[in-house]
């Protein structure tokens, strides 16, 4: 284990780091060699507005000098010959586009962009992730957000940025109020090619809900090509222990001003889980030696399409859904030995043989409209959104009692979980006179929850209900928020200050096996302020400071609060605390880019009243219970650091640490608790590209002493490579994978707390080999005869 650790060190740190600056579109025209090169006409326009941004005669070479983070439209015209037109995205990178000139019986299929995307940007406070390249050693959405540089995904599916608070995922800038288990699954089922990049936000504005505590992950999927008719098919198979096996098909259609999207994704897929733990009962010296393992087999089919209408140059309109069905089964197997510990003599021996099975369903539908007021960038956004969810389980446990006599106890459940969400939000910025820009919103979001669960027990021959574990729960939680946020550059100094009004309102009602009410209605206020100014060149990289305080929320959620106890094992269950109170953060941030690209950061978490996962334990009967609680402080400081070698070449890498150490002081299980710990992270990302039609890459992390809800995890970590090979005119891609290939992103834990002492290792089946075929087709439209056209609504990135 040591061995492949440092082997896993070594490869994190090989290398040095560099940046580069971006500034212009570089064009160069070739030909056949026996003609004389044409003279022609390249007009460049700014998009979304199409404002031409500049015109210049070319015949050999010629270059317009752009904006950063900006989109463009290219035309190239010239007598006799096809014309060419290129949407370009220009990020932090030299765009160079070779073009050989064609008749105009000829396509436009000889114009290539050479420039690559980086693998991290930084746009004010938002971090953008290039999922491209790690889309190509993933078999799935989920595997792409594992592989995000700084960010922590744990094995139930929570994604950790800066803060021991896990981060609000959304989905095309939309929050998945799933448990972090379904949406896990739910990310799974989506192909790895289908998300375009992903935002991180660890410090959102006033413009973002004061709720993302722990940040903002946000999962951008690919939309529609706004030309022609293209799409792709996709097929993948990967082997651990056991097989998974995916296979969809993506269509896009343009005509004129409407764009369609449709896509289908199937998985089959097969896991485990396996967790050998120790927990000592010191009140009679005894022991709990638990070894339990579970196979996850199950099916996803993901279906989602969209459309979008430009009504004319101002105003365009369109609907999106995605519809899941997650058919998920579990089979577990758990052995437990109760033994005397000071004379090592065996008290008891239990078997628990668990079954669960049932369908999952997630349906969401987004209706969006956008004005764009004039070309300075001012824009209204209007959007509404449902989400529905239906999650049923049949559950079948068997408890038996092998020592010191046979007995057992055997029991059933019915589960059935529905939620509906519905969301309405409208933004407006205005680009004012002397550079000002002002952003303002509003937003309501209502959801509703239904939890019943009916369970019986059997025992020698008699079957009753269960009151237990048997439950009915209702909640509704209601959250309208306003923001209101103005910012000013000028002479290299940014300024942005910003207010969020929320208002909450959370009911919930218990009504078997007790009647147990509770609500949270409060209204609050969520300032936020960014600094930006520029401190220096260094080494022709110029050096920009952001400073940024936030005050954020973290509400108690629904499966925190409902009190129900649910069934893991004979000796664990999971049951939510109705008397939790939100807990607040006040976030202070110091970073430094280059040229745009983050290097550094140093911050401070102040965490009041927060709550999180605990675990408390009965001695009289050996059963543990997991819960949430309010513990009081916890005053947690960040380092973060990021360098390599930049695209442009045929080998470029990215790597970078993060350090957290927090500091807990409150009250645990009725006692005082001061609790100080620090870990680190760190990541990597190598990639090297000798030719346009193969690729091989190399990322990984390796996190060092590791806390995680007060379970403290030993070094772990895990090295990805992919390999890339294009053939048949670049239109087939031919991938081999293989994640976690030392096998080292294993958890083995320690939890030493007031009245809780356990060690164990729990690991999955993440060590898989892989193969997946990716083949892209497209249908170019008719060259019109007309030189007018109309440009498109936004551009695809290169």
């Amino acid at each position: 284990m040591k061995i492949k650790l440092y082997t896993l060190l070594f490869i994190l740190f090989g290398s040095a780091s560099a940046f580069c600056q971006v500034s212009r579109i570089n064009i160069i025209i070739k030909n056949d060699g026996k003609t004389i090169l044409p003279a022609g006409t390249a007009v460049l326009y700014r998009l979304p507005d199409s404002v031409i941004t500049g015109t210049k005669t070319i015949t050999v070479n010629q270059f317009f000098e752009v904006n950063n983070q900006t989109n463009y439209f290219l035309k190239i015209t010239a007598t006799g010959m096809q014309t060419l037109q290129e949407n370009i995205s220009i990020k932090n990178s030299t765009v160079t586009l070779i073009v050989k000139w064609q008749t105009k019986t000829n396509d436009l299929a000889n114009v290539t962009v050479l420039a690559r995307k980086p693998l991290i940007t930084q746009e004010d406070d938002k971090t953008i992730v290039d999922a491209e390249v790690l889309a190509n050693s993933s078999s799935n959405a989920y595997e792409v957000l594992e592989k995000v540089p700084g960010a922590i995904v744990d094995q139930d599916g929570n994604v950790y940025l800066n803060s021991s608070t896990p981060a609000t995922i959304q989905i095309n800038g939309r929050e998945v109020k799933l448990s972090a288990t379904d949406l896990a699954s739910l990310l799974k089922s989506l192909p790895a090619n289908s998300v375009s990049k992903i935002e991180i936000l660890r410090t959102p504005s006033a413009k973002y809900d004061a709720g993302s505590s722990g940040g903002i992950v946000n999962i951008v999927l690919k939309e529609g090509v706004k030309l022609g008719t293209n799409g792709s098919v996709n097929f993948g198979y990967f082997q651990g222990k056991y097989a998974t096996l995916t296979a969809g098909v993506n269509l896009n259609r343009s005509i004129k001003k409407v764009n369609t999207t449709l896509n289908y994704q199937y998985t089959d897929r097969d896991n485990f889980e396996e967790l050998n733990s120790k927990r000592y009962i010191s009140r009679d010296n005894s022991l709990v030696n638990q070894k339990a393992y579970t196979k996850y087999p199950g099916t996803n089919h993901y279906l989602s399409s969209g459309i979008d209408i430009a009504l004319n140059k101002k105003w365009t309109v369109g609907y999106n859904t995605r519809l899941s069905n997650n058919n998920s089964r579990s089979y577990a197997l758990n052995e437990i030995d109760l033994i005397n510990e000071t004379n090592q003599t065996l008290l008891g021996k239990t078997q628990s043989i668990i079954r669960n099975s049932g369908p999952a369903w997630f349906w969401n539908n987004d209706w969006f409209a956008k004005w764009e007021i004039d070309t300075l960038g001012s824009v209204l956004e209007i959007e509404a959104d449902y989400d529905y969810s239906n999650n049923k389980n049949i559950q079948l446990y068997k408890n038996e009692l092998l020592s010191p006599y046979n007995s057992f106890i055997s029991g059933d459940g019915n589960i059935n979980n529905k939620k509906n969400i519905w969301e309405v939000d409208a933004n407006l910025t205005l680009k004012l006179k002397y550079k000002y820009t002002l952003e303002t919103g509003a937003k309501i979001i209502k959801s509703s929850s239904r939890n019943a669960a009916i369970y019986y027990l059997e025992n020698n021959g008699g079957r009753k209900l269960d009151s237990f574990q048997t439950n009915q729960f209702r909640y509704k939680e209601q959250i309208s928020s306003a923001y209101l946020q103005l910012s000013k550059t000028f002479y290299g100094f940014t300024i942005k200050p910003g207010l969020r009004l929320e208002a909450t309102d959370i009911a919930g009602n218990q009504f078997f096996p007790k009647d147990t009410m509770l609500q949270i209605k409060r209204t609050d206020l969520f300032p936020y302020l960014y600094l930006r100014h520029k401190i220096s060149k260094l080494f022709g990289f110029m050096l920009t400071g952001n400073a940024i305080y936030r005050r954020s929320i973290r509400r108690p959620y629904y499966e925190a609060l409902n009190p129900y106890p649910k069934y893991i094992d004979q000796y664990l269950f999971d049951v939510g605390n109705p008397a939790l109170r939100p807990q607040f953060t006040s976030n202070y941030e110091f970073n430094i880019t280059a040229d745009e690209f983050p290097i550094f950061s140093i911050g401070v978490n102040d965490i009041k009243d927060i709550f999180t996962n605990v675990t408390y334990q009965d001695d009289s009967t050996k059963i543990v219970y997991r819960t949430f609680d309010n513990l009081g402080r916890n005053k947690e400081m960040y380092l973060r650091f990021v360098g390599g070698i930049p695209p442009g070449g045929k080998y470029f890498f990215y790597m970078g640490g993060q350090h957290n150490l927090s500091n807990y002081k409150g009250l645990y299980q009725g006692q005082p608790l001061s609790y100080k710990r620090g870990s680190w992270v760190f990541f990597m990302h190598h990639n090297y590209k000798p030719n346009s039609t193969f690729n091989i890459s190399v990322n990984g992390f390796m996190r060092l002493k590791g806390l995680q809800n007060f379970y403290e995890l030993k070094t772990f970590g895990a090295l990805n490579i992919s390999i890339n090979q294009a053939v048949l005119k670049k239109k087939l891609n031919i991938i081999v994978s293989g994640n976690d290939i030392l096998q080292t992103n294993q958890y083995e834990f320690n939890l030493q707390q007031a009245g809780v002492n356990a060690t164990g290792k729990r690991f999955n089946d993440t060590r898989k080999i892989g193969i997946t075929l990716r083949y892209n087709f497209g249908i170019k439209p008719k060259t019109d005869n007309d030189e007018m056209f109309d440009t498109p609504s936004e551009a695809k990135e290169n």
